[in-house]
């Protein structure tokens, strides 16, 4: 019998249980040792992204959370001057120069659409003045 409790495998999503997270198993286990393992972490949008652009952090202005679709989690960063798309895991990434993201802000509605429902993750000033710079 111990044995075959040993094999069985539970995948569980930990909740949250007073000021921390557990995980719920079935009654039969009481008492029982468990090991937990994580599988996915959770997500930490901006220590991922800071992460991610570490290298070439000196160049960005801002970073902001556009949108998850689909497991992808849509993130812009504003740089000085350069301009690349990044996939990183489940982070689709673009660094957009500040003075071409301007320019499409004044051509491109879905640019504006973007920058309408973007959530800070680094320098909401600069969000702000792009956001008033749209009315």
């Amino acid at each position: 019998m111990a044995n075959e409790t040993q094999k069985r495998v539970f995948y569980r999503r930990a909740i949250k249980v007073g000021n921390s997270s557990g995980v719920l198993l079935p009654k039969s286990l009481l008492g029982s040792d468990v090991r937990v393992i994580v599988i996915h972490p959770p997500k930490n949008i901006k220590k991922d992204t800071t992460l991610f652009l570490s290298p070439i952090l000196e160049h960005i202005l801002g970073i902001y959370f556009i949108e998850e679709k689909e497991k992808k989690i849509e993130i812009l960063a504003i740089s000085t001057n350069m301009n690349r798309h990044m996939n990183k895991g489940q982070y689709e990434i673009d660094i957009v120069p500040l003075e071409h993201l301007k320019k499409s802000l004044k051509e491109n509605k879905e640019v504006k659409d973007k920058i309408k429902k973007a959530k800070v993750v680094i320098n909401a000033q600069l969000l702000n003045q792009l956001k008033k710079s749209i009315n």
